[in-house]
């Protein structure tokens, strides 16, 4: 927390410049100050979660809500103050929620507020878990436990055993100790370029001690040229999440807490998982727009071998109409 708090300092002294006003209204990169932004898609589309015996999030309904003052806003789950605003750059202190825990609860605030531009980013479509499980050893028969042969007494007798309570083939999200909500904190920066691409840093500290750790993202966006005829925008974004030590031990570690097997014992590790994301709006009218967006994400070594994780990656995808009020 000492070191976190350093760099803020650090990024308030380097970035204390007057703001100017960079943005006009024909920039779709720029918010209008002062108004209330309420928007909502109404579609069909799912958000895959990757948690053993976690539930899939159903897209329907996406409300978004936000807020532009001269300093302060409001972007659905997202608040902050932007201290650095110039022409081609801004850097602003912000606080959210923690968005690791809305795989474990499925009314998290992240399953039901999702950003305008990628719609749902952190959420994802159904998968087949894939065959096997990573935390059981190959060489173990199908039904671990009773019969299992362990290169002792082959089909010998077993009356001098006492019997074993079979070993499960795998640990769920209903057998595992509360994963808590966490706020998070820190930095958020915006590079502007030409054309509307944009570079995005972030980097935010756990401020409720719950995990105790910190994590980060970088990503590009840019938007593909199309038909200047046609009132349609198609925008890529492509980057990486950071996560450290504690955050991926706290929510996909398993300790004593979750089991009494050390079967399944599990000690997170920090990991990036890289992510690339499409949106395409088609503007039917001045209120109706259609948009689909997808995104996929695939977690690091770190997540990804827990035995908590059935899968290898998390993906989204959505299709429906956006009105803006």
């Amino acid at each position: 927390m000492k070191q976190f708090s350093i760099l803020l300092s650090i990024c308030f002294y380097l970035f204390s410049t007057n703001s100017v006003a960079n943005c006009n209204e024909n920039d779709e990169q720029c918010a209008e100050i002062g108004h209330w932004e309420l928007s909502v898609a109404v579609g069909g589309g799912i958000a895959t979660n990757p948690v053993r015996g976690g539930d899939n999030i159903p897209l329907v309904i996406l409300p978004y809500i936000s807020y532009y003052g001269d300093k302060f806003f409001f972007d659905n789950t997202t608040l902050g103050f932007t201290f650095t605003e110039q022409e081609n750059f801004d850097v602003s202190l912000i606080a959210q929620l923690n968005t690791e825990q809305a795989y474990f609860e499925r009314f998290h605030p992240s399953n039901i507020l999702v950003k305008n531009t990628f719609t749902a980013e952190s959420n994802a479509p159904p998968v087949t878990p894939s065959p096997g499980n990573p935390t059981t050893d190959p060489n173990d028969s199908d039904e671990p436990g009773i019969g299992t042969d362990n290169g002792e007494d082959n089909g010998g007798d077993s009356d001098d055993k006492e019997d074993k309570e079979p070993v499960p083939k795998s640990i769920t999200i209903d057998k595992i100790a509360k994963r808590d909500w966490a706020l998070d904190s820190g930095i958020l920066a915006h590079w502007y370029f030409k054309n509307d691409a944009k570079l995005t840093f972030s980097w935010l500290h756990d401020v409720t001690s719950t995990y105790q750790g910190h994590h980060g993202s970088i990503d590009y966006s840019f938007v593909v040229p199309t038909n200047t005829q046609n009132p349609s925008r198609l925008r890529v974004k492509v980057g990486a999440e950071y996560k450290d030590k504690s955050l991926v031990d706290y929510y996909y570690g398993i300790s004593q807490q979750d089991t009494q097997s050390e079967h399944f014992l599990y000690e997170g590790k920090a990991t990036v998982n890289p992510f690339l994301a499409v949106a395409f709006n088609y503007k039917l009218n001045s209120d109706w727009q259609l948009k689909f967006s997808a995104r996929h994400t695939w977690l690091g070594s770190g997540i990804k071998n827990s035995p908590l994780i059935e899968r290898d990656y998390t993906s989204n995808i959505f299709i429906g109409g956006l009105y803006e009020f």
